[in-house]
């Protein structure tokens, strides 16, 4: 057997016991297992120094002081979770709410933009037909001027024919008065030698003045004759005065 020696501090607690732990010699495995649930090996406890062996107690302490305090800290653990979950739910009535508010703005932007489209195309209509407008405008004044300028034209044309017929008639004035002295002064003649046949007839019979022929071969008498004669020399001398002079009216009249 080995001798027992005291503890003088320094190395291992029991190295006697070091090596002795022969329950996990069938089963190694188990200690591997019970290593990964506990996080320690119960058979080093023989090996361990003070200082491991006090760190190990004061870890013993600290669950126990953790283990008299779980009901405060599972209150906390509640608390927090509670709030959490309290929390969480906050925020999803906040998203929904959002949600509902973000449906609310994008169908009043689209109102805003439809309204705005609206605008814009009540804009452009508004202006063709100011265009359109302004167009007719412009055609009516032009329409009224080509009118207004085919008018003059036509009462130019009226009074230039009215001219015309005015010279033509000025023109023909001069012969017409000829024509119409001499037919005037033919009638005068015509009747002075009606009045002197009749006289002769009262003074002389149908033989007349000087012998000649019955009135029944018409014949005229002296006085007759005479009367003729001198009507057709008064014709002849008018004509002639009516044409120099009548050429001379024509001139002044139209401007020649």
């Amino acid at each position: 057997m080995s001798a027992i020696v005291k503890y003088t501090g320094g190395g291992a607690i029991a190295p006697a016991l070091v090596g002795k732990v022969k329950a996990f010699d069938s089963a190694p495995e188990m200690l591997t297992t019970f290593q990964g649930y506990y996080g320690f090996d119960p058979s080093a406890f023989a090996g361990m120094s003070e200082e491991e062996l006090g760190a190990f107690v004061d870890s013993v302490e600290e669950i126990k002081f953790l283990i008299d305090n779980l009901d405060k800290l599972e209150k906390h653990v509640n608390d927090y979770i509670d709030g959490v979950v309290k929390y969480n739910e906050f925020v999803a009535r906040c998203v929904k709410a959002g949600a509902k508010g973000m449906e609310k703005i994008d169908r009043a932007t689209l109102d805003v933009f439809l309204a705005w489209k609206g605008w814009q195309a009540n804009t452009k209509k508004l202006a063709k037909d100011s265009d359109v407008g302004v167009r007719l405008l412009d055609q009516e004044v032009i329409d009224y001027g080509d009118l207004a300028e085919y008018d003059l034209q036509i009462s130019l044309q009226i009074v230039a024919n009215r001219l015309v017929r005015q010279k033509e008639a000025l023109s023909q004035k001069p012969d017409t008065e000829a024509a119409n002295y001499a037919e005037r002064q033919a009638a005068q003649e015509a009747k002075s030698e009606e009045r002197n046949r009749i006289k002769d007839l009262f003074a002389y019979g149908t033989r007349g003045k000087y012998g000649l022929p019955s009135s029944s071969s018409k014949q005229l008498s002296p006085a007759a004759n005479n009367a003729s004669n001198n009507a057709s020399n008064n014709a002849s001398k008018a004509s002639g005065w009516l044409k120099r002079w009548g050429s001379k009216a024509f001139d002044y009249f139209s401007g020649k």
